[in-house]
């Protein structure tokens, strides 16, 4: 029964992100290298700044070494920017777990953190981690925290032998962001995550 509730969240989770997805206001972009495209809309909200957007990259690497490599969560500092912190905090199941995150973010915006629930699921020739914002008392610094956060990492093996790497991303990062920052960071930053994964570093 839980592996039924298991597919059954994550099935979920996708068709409501995918469906929010297929509205968006895309705009288009790819990186000066030609390695990476990434979709974005930033969209304002009473909260701040609402960031969708979609980065794909291909690879050469398998979904054994991604797997291995992103369900170490104190890996995840390492593709991504200006998260000096990414630890796992509970282990729920073969397939989820909590983790934290800390974000140092650059001034003139101030940092913040995040719990979130991250879930596996591994199917032939592809593999997906879902990673969803959730309620916790856990803090490490007095910090405000990131509560709309919604992304999915998505791994496919393709026919040429080559893995496609998707990051769906939907999340509000705290405070007001300088339209300076937002230029600056798009399309590359998103990229760059996707990228840094598929290079899979281990050090």
């Amino acid at each position: 029964m839980k592996y039924i509730t298991y597919y059954l969240t994550a099935a979920l989770l996708l068709i409501a992100h995918n469906s929010i997805s297929q509205n968006r206001n895309w705009t288009i972009a790819r990186t000066k290298d030609e390695k990476a495209t990434v979709r974005y809309d930033l969209v304002k909200k009473d909260e701040g700044t609402h960031f969708y957007y979609i980065a794909e990259t291909t690879a050469t690497t398998t979904l054994d070494k991604l797997d291995a490599y992103f369900s170490n969560t104190e890996n995840h500092k390492q593709f991504l920017e200006r998260t000096p912190v990414t630890k796992e905090l509970k282990k729920l199941s073969d397939n989820e777990w909590m983790a934290y995150y800390y974000f140092n973010a650059p001034w003139p915006m101030s940092d913040s953190d995040l719990v979130l629930k991250i879930t596996r699921v591994r199917k032939e020739g592809s593999l997906q981690f879902i990673a969803t914002a959730a309620r916790s008392d856990y803090k490490t610094k007095d910090v405000e925290r990131m509560n709309t956060y919604k992304v999915i990492y998505d791994f496919k093996e393709l026919a040429n032998g080559s893995i496609k790497i998707t990051y769906n991303a939907d999340y509000i990062p705290i405070g007001s962001i300088p339209k300076f920052l937002i230029k600056s960071w798009f399309p590359e930053g998103p990229a760059k995550i996707v990228t840094n994964l598929g290079a899979t570093k281990q050090h």
